[in-house]
């Protein structure tokens, strides 16, 4: 119960409490539910290597045919997709389902919650449609065992919610996020770290849109639950990651020093509670990028920007939509060195991954089509400033195909940011001035 309402100091103490009161040799159901439980304690306060240690000696004890061994099978197998340890997982989660299934079919709540941790895995891989499906057959199992009120309502729902965001829908995202909402504060309170979660999605929403003083406040709302949860000293990694989106705000709005310094602040506390080769902390590290760019240090942002990349490389592959966002900020940096043939050729690279992993009306594309249409300005501007020799007319060709490719990625985000934003947006009036100012370019 105290673990439920995330009162973990209280959860921790009956854990003990109950363990001692167990004799030295144990070998009973009851202390392979204890230990679980100690087990789980120590994830949900990022000690990762503390909660391996009791989920392993529950499973050396448990009836491998329980609903205890499928549970802490699970438990092992988010501990290591929280590790980035992407296969090992789906291997559990896998092999639990299957023993679940076998059991009690599928239409179990024991069902759902592994087909939603499967969901949160591919999602992070980025494979969105796979995962908006087991997250909507889980809510679709929760739904008929529990009806409309459970905790579990609002976890899924905040999920699904969190594909229409990747996915750039934010209407759609945004409707889904207050339902999740409603359902998570009636069930288990206005200050569960749950409820944090879930305003932190609610305010990244926000940060898309622009609305950065309604992102902040739902941001600052989630870190004040995180430390109610786990004391204001306690170094949680999902502090580091709603630091990292705070410090994304800072950045927005231009306070470049003071997001430089909740950047690094959020690194220290994910490189201290997931390692510094977690996918989270190649977000930090490109987020440093961005920044140390827009203050003008070059060989620094490459610098932090390409470790990104090959911690996304490594953790995932070359195909994975973060490896596309981060090349697409590479690809801004060589522009601004004026090496634009090596910027055309990431940003390019960036848009084709994009492009394959997102679809072809994700707003993530619309920065890459400007970017690159950006790029291919300039080289059209290199190539007017050159001496007109013999070859003109094979240059005046290959002009027109760079102007041609212009226009068209100018075309192609203003008509992905119309979709999502409507034709009064800021973005959506700019995208349109780049492409009229393409469509009247007068080669010389």
């Amino acid at each position: 119960i105290h673990l439920k309402k995330a009162k973990y100091t209280e959860a921790q103490d009956k854990f003990i409490r109950a363990l001692n009161l167990l004799p030295h040799n144990d070998q009973s159901q009851k202390k392979a539910e204890i230990l679980n439980g100690i087990g789980l304690l120590a994830k949900k306060c990022s000690d990762y290597d503390q909660a391996i240690s009791n989920y392993n000696k529950a499973l050396e004890i448990a009836d491998t045919n329980s609903d205890l061994w499928s549970e802490i099978v699970a438990n092992l197998a988010d501990l290591f997709r929280k590790k980035g340890n992407y296969n090992e997982s789906r291997d559990l989660y896998l092999k639990t389902l299957k023993q679940l299934e076998s059991v009690h079919g599928h239409n179990h709540p024991l069902v759902a919650d592994v087909m939603n941790n499967l969901g949160i895995l591919l999602k992070k891989e980025g494979k969105y449609i796979e995962a908006l499906d087991y997250f909507k057959q889980a809510l679709k199992i929760s739904k008929h065992y529990y009806g409309h009120k459970h905790e579990s309502i609002g976890m899924y729902l905040g999920n699904i919610g969190d594909i229409y965001r990747k996915r750039g829908d934010y209407k759609t995202a945004e409707v889904t996020y207050k339902k999740a909402l409603a359902a998570l504060e009636e069930s288990l309170g206005p200050k569960h770290i749950e409820v944090a979660e879930l305003l932190n999605s609610m305010g990244l929403v926000l940060n898309k849109r622009g609305d950065y003083d309604g992102a902040e406040a739902l941001y600052e709302r989630a870190i004040k639950i995180v430390k109610y949860t786990f004391g204001p000293n306690q170094e949680h990694y999902k502090l580091g990651i709603y630091y990292n989106n705070l410090a994304d705000l800072d950045r927005k709005r231009n306070n470049y020093e003071d997001a430089l310094r909740i950047y690094r602040r959020a690194f220290t506390i994910i490189e201290k509670t997931l390692g510094p080769e977690h996918s989270e902390a190649a977000d930090i590290l490109h987020n440093i990028g961005q920044v140390q760019h827009q203050l003008d240090n070059d060989k620094q942002a490459i610098v932090h920007i390409n470790r990104a990349l090959a911690i996304i490389k490594k953790e995932f592959n070359e195909q994975h939509y973060k490896y596309g966002i981060f090349l697409n900020s590479l690809g801004l940096v060589y522009a601004t060195m004026n090496d634009y043939d090596t910027a055309y050729e990431h940003v390019k690279q960036a848009l084709q991954i994009l492009l394959a992993t997102l679809g072809v009306d994700h707003i993530e594309l619309c920065d890459v089509y400007v970017n690159l249409g950006d790029i291919c300005m300039k080289i059209v501007a290199e190539m007017d400033n050159k001496p007109k020799d013999q070859y003109e007319n094979q240059e005046s060709t290959e002009k027109q195909i760079v102007l041609n490719e212009a226009k068209n990625s100018y075309s192609e985000a203003h008509r992905i940011v119309q979709k999502a934003f409507g034709a009064e947006h800021t973005k959506t009036k700019q995208f349109l001035s780049l492409l009229s100012i393409a469509n009247n370019y007068k080669a010389f």
